[in-house]
């Protein structure tokens, strides 16, 4: 997986053609023309309407309802549309399918009126339905009068004014009022395969406004829903083969949910009902003689406004699957406009202040000032509910049964700081931050006062023995971190230096400023230390361990890569530290021949971590891989300037993603197989918003826009539209890695940023007709500023377009995949001979590696051969011994062996020949050279084998072969 360019000095500007901003949407599919009109039928009892290309049926002949609803000849409702009522009191129900008499039909020009009444022993009500045809679609409204009969109890378990019953021909809801989206059968994850696909799932929204997506017929039908009261909505499968989509109306504006209240939390838990039988808001109040009305507008759309990127990628495999990643799967973790966006999905929606960072990555990638303003509201409800007296903020909110818990989680104060930030950035709302500053500070506060080690410059959390197993004390699915975290570390590195910048900018507090950023030197410069020096530097590995222990010592030297990648990100380490944390993540990644980056590279150890059932590669704290890193190393790589493997990883992603749509599991382990225990991470989709964030590096800053594009030069001529805060428009052109033309409609400055370059250099910046200076930074980047005015092309006219290109020293594994032979072979499931050379240099679930299988209490002798398959240059191997969870390090490994080569597996040539070997105590594998020659062969022969509680085998991990090293 070795991705690299042999970049050079680009020559100059690249003439463009003048760009435009594309027209907006068209609100009607293109013929969706028809006039409009009405045709009644007194035989049948049913009237035909029809407008915008679409042609609807009224039944009338005991009943009223909308039979059929038909767009290009394609059939949309299943059970239709009707009217309901459940009662409170006695859990009957109304239903306009199911009338005494026949309801008054009146017809005139373009227009339906239909009267009609639901009634039973407690409850009458009078409806009166108006139907209008018009030239952009069709109108169904409706207006109801309740009248009780005598009873004490009058609320409305659900008052289904204008319910719709749909056929299953649609793969997903879109919601524009809040940008999420319910994926309910789309290529990717199957036929009624991601939600809304068992019986009794159902999901609920404070919004009416809705688009259908048909995505294989490329048709979309627009449904708007309004009231003269509170609407909200709950869509529902009950197995019947219909998606239900059902009305709620309320004179609160405050909907109150059946899973709880604000103040538990779990309202935010309350949106799904995760296939029980309940419904998703609390029955309604209905005084007598109440009168409401429910208005729906349907009118086909664009279905490309909705599934399409708004752009030209080029140097993107699969440009579908990105789309599908980004507007499918990402979007569904939006839960509701006053909600936010969940990393944990939609049928799991419990999450808390300390994930934000994480659900921002995707909103900043989507460019939709609904999603920005829903996130907006999601941050301001932790504050309102999340906060405790002393400024910390509660951890975590579970779905429906559970109270706001994991209070203990200290990643949750700076997480929620660093997204206020991000999203005032995001959105520009000054007004919103300032309703936000105060309690950020408080959160900020509590860290500072409650949590700081100043002796030490670090923050730590309430765990101090590091010998204790438990004690979770943050939440980004890794260890049980002790006392001074990395993690921690970084994310208050990131919320002290952004509200540094804020306090001393926007409010002119030089105080506060100053506090915020010293402490954050203070992190910075302790961080950095080796470990033997009090620091998280860990100079074996070349990476930072993960947490310091009160004695001083550390722990969690695993090659974490989020921990890794962050330090870059949030400008805790120099260029050259940067640069050997990303070469050695892409070291490890080729050496162990991974399409994607795992949590860490090197299994924790068992006295440190205690969870029953997750070893290492196939856990949630221990190795697994998680698509969304995929959009960390592009962060990292854009300020480093590496360009090319970003990409590498995002083709990998879409390429797993089409397996099956990610669906079902948050996370898999290194052979890329899933695996569940937790609902969908719609956080893995961040590699999809990455690509418009970090590679082509458009990022929307509360004054204007930067664009830091980190591109290699596959992707140029790509060119993106993006709305940038509430309605400011931004194109742009990628004619190479250094040229871009830019149109902005919008207020504030537009910003071009290069990295990859040489730090302290002077270079020249071409803007149209005239050239600036302008010198790099200490981090190599370049930065340009200018007022916008019609399109403008904007190139570092003597810049490196190769950036930094991280060096391709893994030598290749002749041996991977090949065939393997053996004296004996145990085939168990999880030993077995061909994982031996699968790319896996650990003994992992389902890949423990080759063993022999004589099953002896006697000393004997075994071999292993690889065929290479054809003759080539030898010159080592190396010998991985089993390790699982590095528990049973080195047990297996012969005491005396040899290794031998052969070109025609007949005559054998010595190569290594060893007696009394120690066995090995650590993960790294043991190396063995001999004289370089030619072989096809290479055979292991153990002649002096350990024992394993009585028995003797010998057993590999990996093995394998290299040329001369």
């Amino acid at each position: 997986m070795r991705r690299r360019s042999t970049g050079a000095l680009a020559a100059g500007v690249l003439a463009v053609a003048v760009l435009t901003a594309p027209a907006a949407a068209s609100a009607a599919q293109p013929g969706a023309t028809s006039e409009p009109g009405v045709q009644q039928d007194a035989a049948t009892g049913t009237t035909t309407i029809t407008g915008g290309g679409l042609t609807m049926t009224l039944a009338t002949k005991g009943e009223a309802a909308i039979t059929s609803l038909r767009q290009n000849g394609s059939e949309l409702l299943s059970a239709g549309l009707f009217s309901s009522a459940q009662l409170h009191v006695d859990g009957s129900t109304l239903d306009s399918r199911h009338l005494a008499a026949d309801p008054k039909v009146s017809a005139r020009g373009t227009q339906v009126d239909v009267a009609f009444t639901l009634s039973n022993g407690a409850l009458s009500i009078d409806e009166t339905w108006h139907v209008v045809a018009r030239a952009d679609g069709i109108d169904v409204s409706s207006q109801r009068t309740y009248d009780w009969k005598e009873s004490t109890d009058t609320a409305i378990t659900h008052n289904g004014q204008l319910d719709v019953g749909w056929a299953r021909v649609f793969d997903d809801i879109r919601r524009p009022e809040d940008g999420g989206n319910l994926p309910i059968g789309n290529a990717y994850t199957g036929a009624n395969g991601f939600y809304l696909s068992k019986p009794n799932d159902r999901y609920g929204v404070e919004e009416g406004t809705f688009v259908m997506l048909a995505n294989s017929r490329s048709e979309a039908l627009a449904v708007t829903a309004s009231s003269d009261r509170h609407l909200a909505t709950e869509f529902a499968y009950t197995g019947d083969g219909n998606t239900y989509q059902e009305t709620q109306v309320s004179a609160d504006p405050t909907w109150t949910y059946t899973a709880g209240t604000p103040a538990s939390g779990l309202v935010y838990g309350g949106h799904s009902s995760n296939a029980t039988s309940a419904l998703i808001y609390s029955p309604v109040s209905i005084p007598q003689g109440q009168q409401d009305s429910v208005s729906f507008h349907f009118a086909s759309t664009d279905a490309a406004a909705y599934t399409g990127l708004n752009a030209t990628i080029n140097g993107v495999a699969d440009t579908r699957a990105l789309s599908s990643l980004l507007n499918e799967f990402g979007r569904s973790g939006i839960i509701d406009k006053g909600y936010g966006m969940s990393t944990v999905g939609l049928e799991y929606p419990g999450v808390g202040p300390y994930d934000m960072v994480y659900a921002d990555r995707t909103v900043l990638g989507l460019y939709d000032p609904a999603t920005t303003a829903s996130q907006q509201n999601l941050l301001t409800y932790f504050k309102d509910n999340a906060q405790q007296s002393t400024g910390h903020m509660k951890g975590r909110s579970f779905h429906r049964d559970t109270t706001w818990t994991a209070n203990q989680l200290f990643d949750a104060d700076p997480a929620y700081a660093l997204s206020v930030s991000d999203m005032y950035q995001y959105g520009g709302d000054r007004t919103w931050l300032d309703a936000m500053r105060g309690s950020v500070e408080s959160a900020l506060g509590y860290m500072m006062t409650s949590q700081y080690v100043a002796g030490d410059g670090l923050f730590r959390n309430d765990t101090v023995s590091c010998t204790k197993l438990a004690g979770l004390r943050e939440w980004n699915d890794a260890y049980y971190v002790k006392y001074e975290s990395a993690y921690i570390n970084e994310l208050m590195y990131g919320a002290l230096t952004a509200w540094g910048a804020l306090e001393r900018d926007v409010y002119h507090d030089a105080e506060k400023a100053a506090s915020y950023l010293d402490t954050a030197a203070a992190i910075k410069a302790r961080f950095n230390r080796s470990t033997t020096d009090g620091g998280l530097w860990d100079d074996k590995t070349g990476m930072f361990a993960y947490w310091r222990c009160p004695d001083g010592t550390t722990q969690g030297a695993t090659e974490h890569t989020q921990i890794n990648l962050q330090a870059i990100t949030y400008g805790l380490v120099d260029l050259p530290r940067a640069q050997q944390i990303l070469h050695g993540i892409d070291k490890a990644v080729a050496q162990n021949h991974l399409a994607l980056i795992p949590q860490n590279f090197i299994p924790m150890k068992a006295n440190v971590e205690d969870w029953t059932g997750d070893h290492f590669q196939t856990g949630l704290e221990d190795g697994a891989v998680y698509p969304f890193m995929t959009e960390e190393y592009m962060r990292a790589a854009a300020l480093v300037g590496e360009r090319d493997t970003s990409l590498a990883y995002l083709d990998n992603t879409l390429a797993r993603y089409t397996k099956d749509g990610f669906n079902g599991f948050s996370f898999v382990d290194w052979q890329l197989r899933p695996h569940t225990g937790e609902a969908w991470f719609p956080s893995n989709a961040n590699g999809a918003a990455g690509l418009f964030s970090d590679v082509l590096g458009i990022q929307p800053t509360a004054s204007g826009v930067t664009i830091a594009p980190n591109i290699p030069a596959k992707m140029n001529g790509t060119s993106v539209t993006r709305t940038i805060h509430a309605n400011d428009t931004l194109t742009v052109r990628y004619n190479s890695e250094l040229s871009q033309t830019v149109m902005y409609r919008g207020a504030g400055d537009v910003t071009l940023q290069w990295s990859g370059q040489e730090p302290g250099r002077t270079y020249t910046v071409r803007d149209e007709d005239h050239a600036v200076s302008a010198t790099a930074d200490a981090f190599g980047i370049v930065r340009y500023t200018y007022t916008p005015h019609g399109v403008r092309t904007i190139a570092l006219s003597d810049g490196s377009t190769s950036g930094y290109v991280v060096p391709d020293d893994v030598p290749t594994d002749l041996a991977l995949h090949a065939v393997v032979t053996s004296s004996s072979s145990l085939e168990d499931g999880s030993y077995s001979a061909a994982t031996v050379t699968d790319g896996d240099l650990f003994s992992a679930d389902r890949t423990w590696g080759w063993s022999s299988s004589s099953d002896t209490g006697e000393n004997h002798s075994e071999w292993v051969t690889v065929d290479l398959g054809k003759a080539q240059q030898v010159g080592s191997v190396e010998l991985d011994q089993r390790d699982y969870d590095l528990k049973d390090v080195g047990t297996g490994f012969p005491v005396d062996f040899t290794v031998e080569t052969s070109v025609d597996g007949v005559t054998w040539s010595p190569g290594v020949a060893q007696t009394g070997y120690a066995k090995p105590a650590s993960y790294q594998g043991q190396s063995f050279s001999f004289d370089a020659r030619s072989a096809r062969y290479v055979r292991v022969t153990g002649t002096n084998l350990r024992p394993d509680s009585g028995q003797y085998r010998m057993q590999f991990a990996e093995i394998q072969v290299f040329g001369q090293q």
